[in-house]
């Protein structure tokens, strides 16, 4: 039983293609020593490099009681970083990153994978990995900078604060899982706007369209800047 997150740097393609690869390489190594040190902090075990992609996970090769707390945690203490190094970088006159993070906990297979004698790598395997990579590339379309899923976000809503984004039904699955943007920060007007969705998001649910359609309208005119009202509205 673990916690895993899959984290992405966004637009780091686009960066790769104007800059040397000398030059790439330095940066991608600055920003994965700054990340590496922060889920070390947060006891965590980084499995792999995916490119720019961290794979971490919490509950494995020991057994952790309060994983998904720490595993929560540890991207919001990665948001941080990342925030102090964009100030760093800019100082330094080079573009900042930002990035994404998806979150989600469940039983997986953990063991040593590959060819005996030659390559074995210690990993984890199973439909909860699948679902943090996928929330990640989620994060994506929703243009939130964490998705967590509904495992995750059950065993720690009463440490962190969150909003339901979504239910949705990933590939080859039947079930859908319920998905929920991880918060940030507390500011008042973030918090009226979250208020706001809520409720949008219970009418829409409840299939009166045009009321919601209304509402969601509102919140895009008062914060423009909100793309998961935008895809509501859409």
């Amino acid at each position: 039983d673990i916690t895993i997150i899959f984290t992405d740097i966004k637009g780091f393609t686009s960066f790769s293609e104007r800059h040397t690869p000398q030059e790439v390489v330095n940066r991608l190594n600055e920003y994965l020593g700054a990340m590496v040190q922060v889920i070390e902090e947060y006891d965590g075990y980084v499995d792999k490099f995916i490119g720019d992609g961290i794979m971490a996970y919490w509950g494995a090769p020991l057994a952790q009681a309060d994983h998904a707390k720490l595993a929560v945690g540890c991207v919001l203490a990665m948001q941080k970083t990342m925030s102090q190094l964009c100030v760093k970088w800019q100082a330094e006159g080079v573009e900042p990153f930002t990035i994404r993070a998806g979150v989600q906990s469940g039983e997986v297979v953990a063991g040593n994978v590959g060819l005996r004698g030659k390559k074995m790598e210690y990993t984890v395997i199973g439909d909860t990995v699948n679902q943090a990579a996928r929330l990640e590339s989620s994060a994506k379309y929703y243009g939130v900078s964490t998705l967590v899923g509904e495992n995750a976000y059950l065993r720690t809503r009463d440490a962190y604060q969150y909003r339901e984004l979504d239910k949705i039904r990933m590939v080859g699955k039947q079930i859908p899982i319920t998905v929920y943007e991880l918060l940030l920060s507390q500011a008042a007007q973030q918090d009226k706007l979250y208020k706001q969705f809520a409720i949008a998001l219970a009418i829409y649910r409840a299939g009166n369209w045009g009321e919601a359609e209304n509402h969601f309208a509102a919140i895009v005119a008062k914060f423009p800047a909100d793309h998961p009202s935008k895809i509501y509205l859409e």
